[in-house]
């Protein structure tokens, strides 16, 4: 299975509802919280991406909330 990594803030609606997502989908992720660490926003900048949510599952990656475009690139 691909590696799951969800790029996250403190006090993020979204970021919780794709935390319950991929819970519900029995999907194992590392959860990177953005708040506890902001270096880690430069890991997305560096990718050209400035926002959270972000769900990467091996070298594909959804940004923003959409959580249909993230279930299509989760195993099934």
């Amino acid at each position: 299975m691909s590696n799951v990594i969800l790029y996250s803030a403190a006090g993020c609606p979204l970021c919780a509802k794709y935390k319950t997502l991929l819970s519900q989908k029995g999907i194992r992720y590392e959860e990177r919280d953005t708040s506890a660490k902001p270096a880690l926003l430069n890991e997305l900048a560096a990718k050209g991406i400035r926002q959270v949510p972000t769900v990467f599952v091996g070298d594909k990656h959804v940004a923003g909330f959409r959580p249909t475009a993230l279930l299509e690139l989760l195993p099934a």
